[in-house]
């Protein structure tokens, strides 16, 4: 696989524009919990599907979406376990450890049914064609 430069040097602009307006945003937001909801922005997602789409084609930026959507799953649930264990073990460092194991397999079992709830889908469709 070749490395493509223009790629790499447009994703990092786009997703660092979007990380530091969401840090001006978590600063300016008096509300510190409101303000939470802009560390949660999908910059890195964004960033990835306008790329796919510009450079490849809508069904590669469908499948980055859809593998986000089983990221994105797995953040919720990081982010209630970082809360639960930063809570009942008062140890942040460790919790974060805790979570971001939590999120990478939560992250990996969402893509998994994800993909057999839409190949079961399209399984339908096609059979509804036929008839």
């Amino acid at each position: 696989m070749k490395l493509d430069f223009k790629d790499l040097a447009l994703r990092f602009v786009f997703g660092g524009i979007a990380v530091a307006a969401c840090y001006i945003m978590l600063q300016i937001i008096p509300s510190k919990s409101f303000a939470g909801v802009f560390a949660a922005f999908p910059a890195v997602m964004v960033a990835a599907v306008i790329m796919a789409g510009h450079f490849g084609s809508s069904e590669q930026a469908s499948d980055i979406a859809l593998g986000a959507s089983a990221g994105m799953i797995g953040c919720t649930i990081c982010v209630l376990t970082a809360a639960l264990c930063m809570e009942y073990l008062n140890r942040w460092s460790f919790s974060i450890i805790i979570a971001l194991l939590i999120w990478f397999v939560s992250s990996c079992l969402s893509t998994r049914l994800i993909q057999s709830f839409l190949g079961k889908m399209k399984e339908k469709r096609q059979q509804k064609t036929h008839y």
